[in-house]
């Protein structure tokens, strides 16, 4: 039976609050719950306790309820101090119940307690520590199901997203050309990285749809806001475990102006409840992309058949504005940012090429014509607190901060100066710099290298066995100027760059 296509008639609040009289023994008022094919009413006791009453689609299967009311119930035994809701028993013992509606219609009925709390699409702002405890919960969730089975779980689902690849049909219903290939191009990074790494993933029984109306938050008044619980469990499969951190994420990153940091914080925290694999940490990035790729294709094609239907374009605009962002961010940047957010080393295979680097180094060349292990050096100082630049901001124009370093070297009668690594300096203030257009974004402050001042004509040379990567001449204000990138490789192979 169609969940689109079949009518049934509604029952009132005073019915819910009859039926709910009739098979729990509880006395209460009810007030109907947004939903889009069942009916949930919030049913409030006399006692001041609070609890969910579910009344299904006729459409909907027995054991596609029994899936959920047996996960809650698993979850609930594994990990008791998870504040996710608790399935009810009625007053004959089940926990589901066939009831006949106003229509004559069999239907479900099911009862959960009642979590407090805002979705977390309503509240602001959406802290650091929040998103950091949205993973926490999900990483704590996945933990308590790993373990957990059920047959029903064994279902196609478009929201699989380890069959994302249905879109490919549908892309077509996108209406924007550019919106067509922007899904077009992060499909096909799911096809070529996730689809063949699907069988090196971890899986198991998902929630499988935690996204910002989906997740609940505390919201105290002197405490930090946290998230605190999961609802709507119709959505449940048995997947790659990981795709549940990708769709919360996925939508944790909406509306926001650096979706990859905040994203980051709900990796990190999901880590900290489920370490995640290698191997899932690095499917991420395209598996996040899919997901919102899969959401706007749904909705493109939904349209077609329910032109108004709510339900369809709640997040289409800022799934669409973060597709456009995240098409700035290369996939390797995303998986190093997890990675980082984690604790983790960023680059996986930073260790062996250090270790290489290590064990190599007295061999390496000089990469001036003097040896700058052996001459004279001066080291300066180019951080904000310098009383070598002081505070007057024209000393950082190139011509005067050349002048103040070649200066500082004759008068040392040193042929090398020395800029220091990983140093915050307020160079960076041209355009290119910028994280986005917005006055209020931040430019870059960190210098991400070492520099060797020395006299123009001065001989430059690799330090080791290379071959040119790529070269440019950077002309614009504050550019770099002339740069070669080569690329080495220790002596398993494994390939590293210097510039």
């Amino acid at each position: 039976m169609s969940l689109d296509t079949h009518e049934y008639t509604h029952l009132t609040a005073d019915e819910a609050a009859l039926l709910a009289a009739d098979l729990y023994g509880l006395h209460c008022t009810a007030a109907r719950l947004p939903s889009e094919y069942d009916e949930n009413f919030h049913l409030t006791a006399a006692t001041g306790e609070e609890f969910v009453l579910k009344v299904m689609h006729p459409g909907r299967e027995r054991s596609f309820i029994d899936l959920q009311c047996q996960a809650l119930q698993h979850v609930a035994r594994s990990a008791p101090a998870l504040s996710l809701p608790r399935v009810c028993t009625a007053r004959d013992g089940g926990i589901l119940t066939t009831i006949t509606g106003p229509d004559g219609a069999q239907r479900l009925a099911w009862m959960l307690t009642f979590v407090p709390g805002r979705v977390l699409a309503e509240v602001r702002p959406h802290s650091d520590e929040l998103l950091f405890s949205l993973g926490k919960l999900l990483g704590q969730m996945n933990a308590a199901l790993i373990d957990f089975t059920h047959p029903a779980a064994q279902r196609e689902l478009k929201w699989d997203l380890t069959r994302a690849a249905w879109i490919r049909d549908y892309i077509k219903y996108v209406p924007e050309p550019a919106h067509r290939a922007l899904v077009d191009r992060f499909l096909a990074l799911y096809e070529s990285k996730v689809l063949p790494a699907l069988g090196h993933l971890r899986r198991s029984i998902i929630h499988g749809d935690a996204n910002d109306y989906n997740v609940l938050v505390a919201t105290p008044r002197a405490q930090t806001l946290t998230a605190v619980s999961v609802i709507d469990y119709g959505d449940m499969h048995y997947a790659a475990t990981v795709a549940e951190l990708a769709v919360a994420a996925a939508y944790a990153l909406l509306d926001k102006r650096d979706p990859l940091a905040a994203a980051a914080q709900v990796v990190a925290g999901y880590h900290s409840a489920f370490p995640l694999a290698e191997a899932e940490m690095a499917m991420l990035y395209p598996l996040i992309c899919a997901r919102l790729s899969v959401s706007v294709v749904n909705s493109a094609y939904r349209r077609t058949l329910v032109p108004d239907d709510p339900y369809v374009t709640i997040s289409e605009r800022p799934a669409w504005q973060a597709l456009d962002r995240l098409a700035t961010v290369h996939p390797r940047l995303a998986h190093y940012t997890f990675r980082s957010a984690c604790g983790l080393p960023p680059v996986p295979q930073t260790k062996r090429v250090v270790e290489w680097l290590r064990e190599n180094a007295n061999g390496f060349a000089s990469i001036l014509d003097v040896d700058v292990r052996t001459v004279p050096l001066r080291v300066f100082d180019l951080s904000p607190g310098s009383l070598e630049t002081g505070a007057d901001p024209r000393a950082l124009e190139p011509d005067a901060l050349t002048d103040m370093l070649f200066s500082a070297m004759k008068e040392e009668g040193v042929q090398v100066g020395i800029g220091r690594y990983d140093e915050a300096r307020m160079f960076y203030r041209a355009p290119l710099y910028a994280s986005g257009p917005h006055p209020a974004d931040e430019f870059r402050t960190i210098h991400l290298g070492l520099d060797l001042f020395a006299e123009p004509g001065t001989g430059v040379h690799a330090p080791l066995e290379g071959m040119v990567h790529a070269f440019a001449n950077n002309t614009g204000r504050l550019d770099y100027g002339p740069v070669v990138i080569l690329r080495h490789a220790t002596d398993d192979g494994q390939p590293f760059f210097t510039l």
